[in-house]
């Protein structure tokens, strides 16, 4: 199979593009990412698997956001003995179009044409090859699965010889179609896991429903006979339960007499008992009233005490706020004065202060007009170091530029000394020699040379020709010189200097004006530190506007000091004043306080006092003080003869018993329930019994069971002759898959010979690699140290991946190749690594059609006759 050529209309972001590719070597489609490189084998897929109409999610999802229009693909593609143009649009207006160009022409539309190209497809490409020699970006580090590459497998075995082998020679060619078969009818008794399925599973089942039947049968017969067996031992059961009935009887009339006659004295006990609860209420009413009235009696003395205390109490508060009151009037005057003096005070050591901050003021002034001064000198010069280097045109990266090229023309200088001759010409006597237009005159004796770098032809006028032409290696040599005397020469204008040596005072000079301009710059920020130099300035404009106070610092300092003091003094003793006054006040207030809490508890006395007599005196209007003590002691003797009674029943009733006769009944009652519950039970199941051995009598369960023996047997007989066949084919199958995996073991080494063979190419002599019987690689070894696949580096795992798709290409039939599509891959090999795989594509590329995608073309620089595509926007 080949592509020669794939065309993308309205697909996902890409508008049109149309890509050639080369039909043998090796094309590098290089583009920007999110360009639509991956789309491309997307965009394939799609033609070949998808029908025009699809609702497909994979076909959804490639429409056009930006336009109303359907994705178009075309392909032209060759494969077998047919090559073709094939071309789809989905989404809106679909439509498959197909132009066999070879072998013969033909055109085909719709799904006519989709099922002529699948079946193309089927006749010639292997599916299994040609989704395996793809490396996608997002499995470009996994190992390759060749299993199901059937291509691969046929030059495999012609590679191995195969065909001359023992069982492969009765077998060459028709094996797979051998297998197939023996698989299809392993396909109707066993599933691909081993278990049983058809005709085998159809006869486990049919055996195990008729033994399961025969035993459901048995069962029954059995049922019937449990159910006599039952019926015999329940009607004895009934018998002997209807002879309990009467005992049980008996017992239960007895229990029930004498519970009743608990039952009345336990009445009685109850009635005695809530009569002596209404007289042990009555008595302690009485009691209660009784000391009520002693408890009022008290509380009229009490409170009779209390109102007396508490007038006393709210004479003495009255007199103590009044005394409060004049302390507090003393102490706000004194507060007032000492007030007055701190004002004064005050005012002092603000006038004190405001003539000490003038002659600050005058000190900052002269400090400003320093610095400003410092400054304005330090930037002069400053100015004048940046316009010397600003006549300095050369930067140190032109210098260096003019050190290696001056180094260049002294090598090449050397060079060209070494490699040109050099020609001397001596005068036996005095003569005179011609070079172009040059005349040289030479004496007897005279000794001239001439370099043979340069053609040149020196002429004895009348006598001798003489034409120089130098070397080759000579003449590049020369034109190296000239090229890096040039270069040089162009960099020196450019730096404005004459020489290298120039070139350095010149770079030492800037080196020192720029160490001073970087001086300058620490000054000018040391001077200024955060502010701006004009801020400075018209600070300084303003202080020199405020001439300074004809006063002495000392003394304004002084005289500032002795106000502090003072002021400190007068602020003391005011606060002083003011506490006093505060507690003073405090103190009134709490007095205030005291007096109206005495006078209100004085009232509140007086009430209490009127309350309680009065009340005194309305229980002695209801009674007597006499006749409420005879009452409670009237109470009390009645509550007395109550609770003897409630005791002397209490015990007569504890002499029946009570809660063994309650056991008793409780007993009794139980053992008749449950010889009742027993008997019903026992002729209800006896009923039940015999309506079923009614029922099946009618059920013919005997003869159902014979039936379902015969049908057993049949079964057997018939599980036993599928069985047989089931085994043969199974035993067959793992024959044939025993030797077909020994012919794999045979031909795993010309896949692991063609892998070592370019990999020796990438990873050196040493490389082996180990291959199993399902051609993937399982473990690398270089220089003696044997790595598995999984545990190798990303870098490694890519190149060995890509090395083995290779191996496939070059192993496989002319007829059985496939595109090998590599989707943006060795981005994690080293330049070396890229270098060597560069020449392993060349080795592949003359025998079969590889495609690059990459947005990184220079990994595949040392592919050397690579066909590239430059894809754009």
């Amino acid at each position: 199979m080949r592509l020669h050529r794939l065309v993308l209309t309205n697909y996902r972001g890409i508008a049109h593009r149309e890509i050639e590719f080369a039909e043998q070597g090796v094309t590098v489609v290089c583009g920007a990412n999110e360009i639509g490189k991956s789309s491309m084998i997307e965009a394939l897929d799609l033609l070949l698997e998808s029908k025009d109409r699809s609702t497909k999610k994979d076909v959804k999802q490639v429409k056009p956001t930006h336009a109303d229009v359907g994705a178009e693909v075309t392909a032209e593609i060759s494969t077998g003995p047919y090559r073709f143009v094939y071309r789809k649009r989905f989404h809106k207006k679909c439509e498959t179009e197909l132009s066999i160009l070879a072998p013969a022409r033909e055109q085909l539309t719709g799904d006519e044409a989709h099922q002529r190209v699948r079946g193309m497809l089927d006749e010639t490409v292997d599916t299994g090859l040609w989704q395996a020699q793809r490396v996608l970006q997002a499995a470009s580090t996994s190992a390759v699965d060749l299993s199901g590459c059937d291509a691969l497998s046929r030059a495999l075995d012609v590679a191995a010889g195969d065909a001359a082998d023992g069982l492969s020679a009765g077998l060459s060619g028709t094996e797979p179609m051998l297998i197939e078969k023996i698989d299809a009818e392993y396909a109707r008794y066993f599933t691909a896991t081993g278990r049983a399925t058809g005709e085998w599973a159809a006869a486990i089942a049919a055996t195990k429903a008729a033994e399961e039947e025969v035993a459901r049968r048995a069962a029954e017969v059995a049922e019937v006979e449990e159910r006599v067996r039952a019926h015999a031992t329940m009607s004895e059961d009934l018998a002997a339960l209807s002879g309990q009935q009467a005992g049980v009887a008996a017992r239960l009339r007895e229990a029930q007499t004498a519970a009743e006659a608990v039952a009345a004295l336990t009445a009685e006990v109850r009635a005695a008992d809530s009569e002596a609860a209404t007289k042990t209420a009555a008595q302690a009413a009485a009691t209660a009233a009784l000391e009520e009235r002693e408890r009022v009696r008290a509380d009229v003395q009490s409170r009779q005490e209390a109102l007396a205390a508490a007038e006393i109490a709210a004479a003495q508060a009255d007199e103590s706020q009044a005394t409060g009151a004049e302390v507090v009037e003393a102490a706000e005057a004194a507060a007032a004065a000492a007030e007055q003096d701190l004002q004064a005070a005050d005012q002092r050591v603000r006038l004190a202060r405001q003539v000490v901050d003038r002659l600050a003021e005058h000190a900052e002034a002269q400090r400003l007009s320093d610095l400003v001064g410092r400054f304005d000198a330090a930037h002069a010069e400053h100015a004048a170091v940046v316009a010397e280097l600003n006549r300095i045109t050369l930067t140190d990266t032109m210098f260096r530029d003019i050190e290696t090229a001056a180094a260049a023309v002294d090598r090449a200088q050397a060079q060209a000394e070494l490699t040109a001759a050099a020609i001397e010409f001596t005068a036996e006597a005095d003569v005179e020699l011609s070079l172009g237009e040059r005349r040289i005159t030479l004496s007897a004796g005279e000794t001239w040379a001439l370099s043979a770098a340069d053609a040149a032809t020196v002429t004895l006028p009348g006598v001798l020709r003489i034409d120089v032409k130098p070397a080759a290696t000579a003449v590049d040599t020369h034109a190296k010189l000239a090229a890096a005397q040039e270069h040089l020469a162009r960099l020196l204008t450019e730096a404005a200097v004459t020489d290298l040596a120039e070139a350095q005072r010149v770079r030492q000079q800037r080196t020192e004006l720029a160490g001073r301009r970087a001086e300058l710059d620490a000054t000018l920020a040391a001077i200024t530190g955060a502010e701006d130099i004009a801020e400075l300035r018209d600070r300084l404009a303003a202080l020199r506007a405020d001439p300074a106070p004809e006063v002495d610092a000392e003394a304004a300092r002084a005289e500032l000091t002795a106000a502090e003091q003072v002021l400190e003094q007068a602020t003391t003793h005011a606060e002083t004043q003011r506490r006093v006054v505060a507690a003073a006040v405090k103190q009134l207030s709490e007095r205030t306080t005291l007096a109206t809490v005495s006078r209100e508890r004085v009232t509140a006395a007086a009430a209490e006092l009127t309350a309680d007599t009065e009340r005194l005196a309305a229980l002695r209007a209801a009674q007597s003080d006499e006749d409420a003590a005879a009452a409670a002691r009237a109470a009390v003797e009645a509550a007395g003869v109550a609770q003897q009674r409630v005791a002397e029943l209490s015990a007569r009733l504890a002499e029946t018993g009570p809660e063994a006769v309650n056991a008793e009944l409780t007993e009794a009652r139980a053992a008749a329930e449950d010889v009742q519950r027993r008997h019903g039970e026992t002729a209800r199941a006896l009923r039940d019994i015999e309506v079923e051995l009614a029922v099946f009598g009618t059920e013919g369960r005997t003869g159902k069971l014979d039936a379902a023996q015969i049908r057993r047997e049949h079964a057997v007989a018939a599980y036993a002759r599928v069985q047989r066949r089931a085994r043969a084919v199974e035993l067959l199958r793992s024959v044939m898959n025993r030797h077909r995996d020994n012919t794999r073991l045979r031909y795993v080494q010309p896949f692991r010979t063609e892998v070592e063979r370019l990999g020796r190419t990438v990873f050196g002599e040493t490389f082996e690699v180990e291959v199993d019987s399902d051609l993937c690689i399982r473990n690398r070894t270089l220089d003696g140290r044997t790595v598995p696949f999984e545990s190798l580096s990303g870098g490694a795992k890519e190149q060995l991946g890509i090395v083995a798709r290779l191996a496939v290409a070059a192993l496989v039939a002319h007829e059985d190749t496939v595109p090998v599509v590599i989707d943006d891959a060795l981005g994690f090999s080293d330049p070396e690594r890229l270098a060597r795989m560069g020449a392993v594509f060349d080795q592949v590329g003359a025998n079969g059609q590889v495609i690059v995608l990459t947005c990184s073309p220079e990994r595949y620089n040392a592919v050397s006759g690579a066909h590239r595509v430059l894809l754009s926007a």
